[in-house]
Parts: structure tokens; C-alpha cells; sequence
């Protein structure tokens, strides 16, 4: 009875944020899109930019300049996909994780407004993510599809975009709620998905990942995100379900911190004025 109850109250506030609030939540988002890129001389432009030199980057280095194949007969670009597929759904949920602590802090008049639907402004912080999101999943396409061609697995995408996107969603509201207490959360969460970027099997090629320590592979298997990346990788790179596990842990943990973040939320949605 519980868990429906948490289950309801979740929706609940989902709804509030996406439906009844929709064109605020939306409205929202779009101006915060362009707030952070204004006064610069390339504007909006830097929201693909960004993203893709960061892409270019990990890519070049990891997969060309140290390349490793993942197959006999796979080519330098198949590891290069191999790799987007795990980095470009990282850099967005890293893009909301690092940017949720402050989201209640940084508008904290509105925080302060009774009647003002605060559940819209982490929804509004994920829908921005959105974007760099986007744009990484078209380069991680333009080298997918030519490197090794269609795949039935990619019909699945959508599925693990949802997923995530609610994951997101419950980050997001847990980190915002916490960070209105602790003010430091920012930045341990800055060192934390730096260190993310290297405890996930994202940059790491499977021959790699089979020279590890038998320690260190447990490492990676206890790591929730793990289990993201490798579902992207079955279904854009290896096209099988290379990682059958991951399809049942990645929906647990997706759903779940979707759900702890929103509860966590609504419990502590009306001493946040005060806190603030």
C-alpha cells in the first residue's frame, strides 16, 4: 500500500510538472536555454558546440589515438560508436546532476511565492538538458549508422530514452531537495561525475574491460549507470543483448530514483521557503 501510495504521489507531481503546468514548465526551459548562452558571440550555437567538442575529444583519444577494436573484423569507427553510445546519454544526465543543488537556490524568490508551482523548475532543468541531449544522439547516429549499418535493436531506443529521461527526472528532484540543505552538494557532485566518467564502462572497449582486475569488473557491475551505458551499446553498437542483466537493473534503477526523488520532493516541497 505504500509503494502505490508513493507511486500515486510521484505521478502526481509529474503531472503537475508536465500537464497542468506544461506551457510554464516549457516557457521556462526555453529561457533558461537562452539566458545561459546570452552576451556570448556564437549565442545558442555553443549548445552544440559544447557537446560535440567534448564528444570529438574522448572519441579521438580513446578510440583512434589508443585504438582497440571490439571485434576481428569491426573497424576504427564501430569502437567509436561503441563509446558515443555510453558517453552521449552520460554528458546528460551529468549536464542535470551537476546543475540540480543550485536549481531551488538560484530561484529562490519564485521558492518563496506560495503559489507558485515549484515542481516546475527541476522539470524545467532536464527539459534543458534536452537539447545537448539531442544533438548528441544525431553525431552518435552519423557514426553508428555508417560504421555498422541499421540495427533492429536501435527500435528499442525510445524505451531506454524514456527510461532515462524519468531517471533524470528523479535525479534531478532528489539533488535540488537535498541541495537546499547542504550547500557544498554542488561540488561533490562535480568531483563525483568526474570520477563517473571512468567508473562506467563508457571510455573502456571490451578488451579493455576484460584485462581489469576481477575487482575492479565487480566495480563497474555495481555501478547503476553501468547498467545504462551497456544497454545503449547492445542496442546501437552490438545489436544484441550483449548485456541481458542491464535491461533489468537499468528500468529498476531509472524507475526507482524517479520514484525517491519525487517523494523526497513532495515531502520537503513546503519547508523550502523557510530553508531558503
Amino acid at each position: 500500500m505504500k509503494l502505490l501510495a508513493s507511486i500515486t504521489l510521484s505521478a502526481t507531481v509529474l503531472r503537475s510538472a508536465f500537464v497542468r503546468q506544461r506551457e510554464l514548465t516549457f516557457e521556462l526551459a526555453r529561457r533558461e536555454i537562452q539566458e545561459r548562452y546570452a552576451g556570448s558571440m556564437l549565442g545558442a550555437l555553443w549548445a552544440i558546440l559544447t557537446p560535440v567538442a567534448t564528444m570529438g575529444i574522448l572519441v579521438g583519444l580513446f578510440a583512434f589515438v589508443f585504438p582497440v577494436r571490439f571485434g576481428s573484423e569491426s573497424s576504427l569507427w564501430s569502437g567509436a560508436a561503441l563509446i558515443l553510445s555510453g558517453l552521449v546519454p552520460w554528458i546528460a544526465v551529468v549536464d542535470v546532476s551537476t546543475r540540480a543543488p543550485s536549481v531551488f537556490h538560484a530561484q529562490r524568490a519564485l521558492v518563496r511565492q506560495v503559489v507558485f508551482p515549484i515542481e516546475v523548475l527541476p522539470a524545467r532543468t532536464v527539459l534543458t538538458a534536452v537539447v545537448p541531449w539531442t544533438i548528441g544522439t544525431c553525431v552518435l547516429f552519423a557514426v553508428a549508422l555508417p560504421a555498422s549499418g541499421f540495427k533492429a535493436t536501435m527500435l528499442l531506443l525510445p524505451i531506454l530514452w524514456t527510461l532515462q529521461f524519468l531517471g533524470m527526472l528523479g535525479i534531478c528532484f532528489l539533488l535540488a531537495s537535498l541541495g537546499a540543505w547542504i550547500r557544498d552538494l554542488r561540488e561533490f557532485i562535480g568531483i563525483l561525475t568526474n570520477i563517473g566518467l571512468y567508473a562506467a564502462p563508457i571510455l573502456f572497449l571490451p578488451a579493455t574491460m576484460d584485462a581489469f582486475p576481477r575487482a575492479v569488473r565487480y566495480a563497474f557491475y555495481a555501478n547503476p549507470f553501468s547498467h545504462m551505458v551497456w544497454c545503449y551499446q547492445d542496442a546501437i553498437a552490438f545489436g544484441r543483448f550483449e548485456h541481458p542483466a542491464s535491461w533489468i537493473v537499468f528500468p529498476i534503477c531509472a524507475l526507482g530514483v524517479a520514484l525517491i526523488g519525487t517523494v523526497l520532493f513532495d515531502r520537503v516541497r513546503h519547508s523550502l521557503p523557510e530553508v531558503l
